[in-house]
């Protein structure tokens, strides 16, 4: 799935390979609670996993986990590169992840966000999602309450 991105650059999006894991864990170390290696493949192992990727040309600079079960999905882990941030990656990743999802008969998607992650907040609403609720103390390093979000398919 090729996505174009706002600021003009192209994203493929797809599937995550087992060969994607390494670079989607370098992604991930680089976030507050990141997904090591390990945890990532044993994340894709289970049968209600669906983790995908976004590529450009330098490779792999995205990745997404959700957890499907039951006709609802849950955005588990979102991470981009630092040089596609602010370029359009997290937008594309999410939007053809979507309709992946829903083809599957997802018909909503919950996620937790951090209440001091603005950027990630504002992308959330500008893509649908709602505030449903607060968890206080959910994030650990750094301590920080998780914002609840839903948005329907």
């Amino acid at each position: 799935m090729r996505q174009r991105a706002e600021m003009g650059q192209t994203f493929s999006v797809r599937r995550m390979r087992q060969d994607d894991i390494p670079a989607a864990a370098a992604i991930e170390a680089a976030v507050p609670d990141g997904w090591s290696a390990r945890a990532i493949s044993e994340y894709a192992a289970m049968d209600a996993s669906r983790c995908f990727v976004a590529a450009s040309g330098q490779g792999v600079c995205g990745f997404a986990a959700f957890t499907c079960v039951a006709g609802e999905a849950n955005l588990d882990a979102l991470s981009v590169a630092a040089h596609t941030r602010r370029c359009g990656a997290a937008r594309a990743l999410l939007g053809a992840a979507f309709r992946a999802l829903r083809e599957e008969g997802a018909a909503c998607i919950f996620l937790e966000v951090r209440t001091q992650n603005a950027p990630a907040r504002a992308l959330y609403t500008s893509l649908g999602f709602t505030q449903t609720g607060v968890r206080k103390g959910f994030y650990k390093n750094p301590a920080d309450n998780a914002v609840l979000m839903k948005k329907p398919l």
